[in-house]
């Protein structure tokens, strides 16, 4: 008696990890690509200022490219935005 028992869990516990495989699979899961982590991890911003000017670049850690994506500086009155690169993708900032 106990046997049958120990098969029938076995065989449910069996089925129940084959179906479990099957639903994640058709739902598109699948291992994270060692690519993907490393374009997460790919820029690096920075910002600097000292009150009357501040800014902010962008580093490539890949290729240690760095580029100035905004640039503010102000003197006296006058208000004056040097770049404006904020909504550009790395490879076109120029």
């Amino acid at each position: 008696m106990t046997e049958k028992t120990y098969r029938e869990r076995v065989k449910f516990f069996v089925l129940g990890l084959l179906v479990a495989m099957g639903f994640i699979s058709l739902l598109g899961a699948k291992f994270q690509d060692e690519t993907v982590l490393l374009d997460a991890l790919r820029y690096r911003i920075s910002a600097w200022g000292d009150g009357k000017a501040h800014g902010a670049f962008i580093v490539d850690s890949f290729t240690g490219q760095t580029k100035v994506v905004y640039s503010h500086n102000e003197v006296e009155d006058n208000k004056l935005v040097e770049k404006d690169y904020l909504n550009m993708p790395f490879h076109k900032i120029p």
